[in-house]
This record gives C-alpha cells, structure tokens and sequence, in this order.
C-alpha cells in the first residue's frame, strides 16, 4: 500500500521517483519508489481496506494476507496520526481499541 502523492506531484522534478534523503553533489540518489509493486495505491488506501487486507478478506479487491495463528506478520505504517490513531490518506481514520 503506497498513496504515493509525492512520487506523482506535479511538484515532483522526477516523476515517478522518489528519494527518502539528499546526497552529496554528483553523488546518485537511490530511488525507493524504483522496483516497488504496489497493489494499493492512491484512494484504495483506506481504513477498511487495510484492515480487510490483514484480516484476508478477499473482498478488499486485490492480494491479502494468508497467514494463520501461527503466523508472525509485521505491519508498519508512516502517517501522520497520533497515539491509537491511523490516519489514512482517504476515508475514515482507524483508531485502536
């Protein structure tokens, strides 16, 4: 999952890529965007479909997880929410209960 509004800006002076941190002059960024299969992107990342996604409800459009009780599954997401709050950058926030 990926909104990817910096990547697409029209703001962007390289379309498409995306640099997680400045380099010294003449020396090449690595683009951390170049190789990533996103599966959702923009507007299909919302709350519901997250956790529909962690749940492996089919429903949610696209690849879910398949994992079981055994599994160990590792979930992290960078926004700017608050404590207990997962702010998604469309739709309904989740909040921890």
């Amino acid at each position: 999952m990926s909104f990817n509004d910096v990547a697409d800006s029209k703001e962007n002076p390289f379309p498409g890529q995306l640099f997680n941190k400045p380099t010294d002059a003449g020396v090449k960024g690595v683009d951390v965007n170049a190789g990533c299969k996103v599966d959702y992107e923009g507007k299909d990342v919302t709350a519901e479909k997250i956790v529909k996604v962690l749940q492996g409800d089919a429903t949610a459009g696209g690849k879910v997880l398949k994992s079981d009780k055994n599994s160990k599954v590792f979930f992290y997401f960078a926004d700017h929410g608050a404590p207990g709050l997962l702010g998604t950058p469309t739709g309904k926030y989740l909040y921890a209960d």
